[in-house]
């Protein structure tokens, strides 16, 4: 059963052969997958900049219909006399840090804030059409950020909602509030860590009661997780999402939200 969906966040480009790449997102294409951010982690890298320039080489190379766009998560290494050389890179998205403090902001398990380089660093990407990745920051950042970034639209690729399961790295209420208010897109994940015992429904049904269906997509972080529901593994396993959600809702969260995030009308 053929689906049209955009994954927010999927770290699949750092886990397999640019052969292996190829062949996965041949896959995705016939599923109907019409969207990926393709997430390079640099948190553990000695050279961030020569590892996302072979990346952004193996998805330029890539022969596809699905746009595939470039995000980085946790510029630690950037700074003002460097951030051309990001920029010339053409990421869609970046995320200012992991789970811990940097020199830009605190990450979800810090209690750093967003620093003056952080600042710089965010005026200068989003002048430029780069987004901010919301996620990992924790919250104390998350609202500087907003700040910074206001009246701009708000993403945050992958998190799930802390009502329902309490965690560092779950947004609260106030803070999916700040991204609908923006007109912005959250993409849920499936990290089974973040989704705890009501699964991805739960998270679901929470966003749709509480904010309507407008701001949701799914952020995946496939090959970024050890424990994703066991139901929700593949690109092909989102069919068995149609039995819970209408067509509309489940055009609306698999793909109409984020094409219509990118708008700028």
């Amino acid at each position: 059963m053929k689906i049209r969906l955009a994954d927010l966040h999927n770290d699949v480009v750092t886990c397999l052969s640019p052969k292996h790449f190829s062949a996965y997102i041949r896959r995705a294409e016939k599923v109907g997958v019409e969207a990926i951010l393709v997430s390079v982690w640099t948190t553990e890298m000695k050279d961030p900049f020569e590892r996302i320039r072979e990346y952004r080489q193996i998805i330029d190379d890539t022969d596809t219909d699905i746009e595939l766009l470039l995000h980085i998560e946790d510029a630690w290494f950037v700074n003002a006399t460097n951030i051309d050389e990001l920029i010339k890179l053409r990421p869609y998205s970046v995320g200012l840090t992991w789970n811990e403090n940097n020199n830009l902001a605190g990450g979800a398990y810090g209690d750093g804030e967003l620093t003056p380089l952080g600042k710089t660093i965010i005026r200068k990407l989003v002048a430029k059409g780069i987004h901010i990745d919301l996620a990992h920051l924790n919250r104390t950042s998350f609202f500087q950020v907003a700040k910074v970034l206001k009246p701009r639209k708000l993403l945050c690729t992958h998190t799930c909602f802390d009502e329902v399961h309490p965690h560092k790295r779950n947004l609260t209420r106030e803070q999916i509030q700040t991204i609908v208010d923006s007109d912005g897109i959250i993409g849920l994940t499936f990290v089974g860590d973040f989704l705890g015992s009501g699964g991805v429904w739960a998270h679901i049904k929470y966003f749709l009661d509480n904010f309507g269906t407008d701001n949701l997509g799914i952020g995946t972080d496939f090959f970024g997780t050890v424990n994703p529901p066991k139901e929700l593994k593949k690109y092909k396993d989102f069919a068995r999402l149609k039995k819970r959600l209408s067509d509309e809702t489940l055009a609306r969260i698999f793909h109409m939200n984020f094409h219509d995030f990118g708008r700028t009308d």
